[in-house]
């Protein structure tokens, strides 16, 4: 078990205290409400940070030859780490990772401590040989697209070497929004979630819309589970070690991940053009994580696994 690192726990000191955050932030911190379940796993992991992301995951098959002109030319692609765990997946396609999701219940319980809940919205790229031995994934991750009042976040993501982008998003402290509300049945809905990060616009520079489907196809369960547990890294130098656990109660049950069907629209310079993916394939699921900060990359050759539940 990894504990927390001390500049991240003097990152959630100096910025979580109310002398370091202005008033009227603090004020819409507190009224913010969370419909995230409660983080189950605080108790059993003391000291490390822990929480959950409540969201979808998307699976943007692109062409091969975009991937390899984003993805830093010195690290190599695990091509057959990922061909043999998507069976029909399209030839000469990589599998680019969209994942809009709210983080609830962050904190380091050992020592009381907390993080305002945020929204966030990731576009990686999984399977890169980060450490040149052929079977090490890594997850790259060069920007990632974070609630703009919540510091403590886009300082902790900027530690990395990543490019926090402050960003307001539509709905608001939610994981995703229901097209029509009125719905009586909420499990057959569209869901949406917009992103903005020119704060003053109305156009915004991600939109992701979804719907509910019959069972977790194409694309195997198992390969949401291993994507999401590849340890990110932008410099190459320290990783965020993100445990996360599908075995929790969060995500098991009654509230197993949903199979989702729809589109994403993202705009440069997320994705080097302004691009539409549609019947795109995902999950919308609530999972506990397990963080381990400031990682030397090095150190995490042939990592796999993702703890145990609650």
């Amino acid at each position: 078990m990894h504990l927390v690192t001390f500049p991240l726990i003097s990152l959630l000191f100096s910025l979580a205290s109310s002398f370091s955050i202005p008033n009227f932030i603090q004020e819409h911190l507190l009224s913010a409400r969370s419909e995230s379940s409660p983080n189950p796993i605080a108790t059993q992991y003391p000291n490390n940070v822990t929480g959950t992301i409540n969201g979808t995951i998307a699976v943007v098959p692109i062409p091969y030859k975009l991937a390899r002109s984003i993805i830093p030319a010195q690290y190599n692609i695990l091509r057959k780490a990922y061909e043999c765990q998507l069976f029909g997946f399209p030839r000469d396609s990589y599998p680019l990772i969209v994942r809009a999701g709210f983080d609830h219940g962050v904190g380091l319980f050992s020592l009381g401590l907390s993080v305002p809940d945020f929204q966030k919205l990731m576009i990686f790229y999984p399977f890169v040989d980060l450490l040149g031995d052929g079977y090490s994934s890594f997850a790259y991750e060069k920007y990632i697209l974070i609630s703009s009042d919540n510091l403590v976040a886009l300082g902790g993501a900027a530690s990395y070497g990543q490019i926090p982008v402050p960003t307001n998003f539509t709905p608001s402290l939610d994981a995703y929004a229901f097209k029509s509300a009125d719905m009586v049945d909420k499990g057959s809905q569209e869901i949406f979630l917009d992103a903005y990060t020119d704060l003053s616009s109305i156009h915004p520079v991600v939109t992701t819309k979804f719907k509910p489907t019959r069972g977790i196809a194409p694309w195997p369960l198992d390969f949401y589970v291993n994507i999401t547990n590849q340890p990110s890294f932008t410099d190459g130098l320290s990783c965020d070690n993100q445990l996360n656990l599908f075995n929790t109660t969060l995500s098991t049950g009654k509230n197993a991940p949903v199979a989702v069907r729809g589109e994403i629209m993202v705009k440069a310079p997320y994705i080097p053009t302004d691009s539409t993916f549609r019947d795109l394939h995902g999950i919308k699921v609530d999972i506990a994580f397990i963080e381990n900060n400031q990682v030397p990359c090095s150190q995490l050759k042939g990592y796999s696994g993702t703890g145990s539940g609650d």
